[in-house]
């Protein structure tokens, strides 16, 4: 009976192992459309080696997506979406002219968890500085807030947040902080990956923040 019950234990062991081996790890983080809301930035840590992408929006479909786009040197990704999301967006402005290196006012919006129809994206407010190749950030971010855009106070996109383990992935950073990859190399990622979007105009902060939630998205890769 002993050597029974040893044996289911050890053959359950076995399987459990065999599960966690198997079983494809799912990553979460974020991304943001870009233009007519076809295709998505986030960062190529996220999204390498995923067999399966999804595009989440708060309350609505999930769309699947793909990537057409990829610089691991820089951390980048740009994602191409199956279909055209249902929700209201905004085409965002990508800045011309990034950031002081004195630092300015920035802020991101952070996808929100709970998924009700209460749900609001929430504002994520801080400083940054342009040091090196990356915008050094002041402000309070989760893990899952890479891949963000971070936007000046004239509502443009001046980078794509990138938590302090994402960063040191792909640039040689030693300070412990987070950062953010400059609109610099967005734009050369559009034009490397020949892809041509249109752009917003900005507007008062509060509008800005209510029309362009839906284009912080949710990107989980598997």
């Amino acid at each position: 009976m002993a050597k029974t019950i040893k044996g289911a234990f050890l053959f359950l062991g076995f399987l459990l192992a065999l599960l966690t081996f198997t079983m494809p790890v799912t990553r979460l983080g974020s991304g943001f459309l870009l233009g007519e809301g076809r295709y998505a930035f986030t960062y190529h840590d996220l999204v390498k080696d995923a067999s399966v992408l999804q595009v989440k929006f708060p309350n609505e479909d999930d769309i699947v997506a793909e990537v057409v786009f990829a610089d691991p040197a820089s951390n980048l990704a740009i994602l191409k979406l199956k279909e055209m999301p249902k929700v209201k967006r905004l085409p965002l402005s990508i800045s011309r002219n990034g950031l002081s290196l004195q630092g300015e006012q920035v802020f991101t919006l952070g996808y929100p968890w709970t998924n009700t129809l209460q749900d609001q994206h929430v504002l994520i407010e801080g400083a940054a500085r342009q040091a090196s190749m990356l915008i050094e950030l002041k402000m309070p971010l989760d893990l899952v807030h890479s891949g963000s855009p971070l936007f000046n106070a004239r509502q443009e996109v001046v980078g794509m947040v990138l938590l302090e383990e994402h960063a040191k992935a792909a640039f040689p950073v030693d300070t412990p902080q987070h950062f953010a990859i400059p609109a610099l190399l967005l734009e050369k990622a559009l034009k490397a990956g020949r892809i041509n979007i249109t752009l917003g105009e900005s507007s008062s902060k509060k509008v800005f923040i209510s029309e362009s939630r839906n284009n912080i998205v949710l990107i989980e890769a598997r």
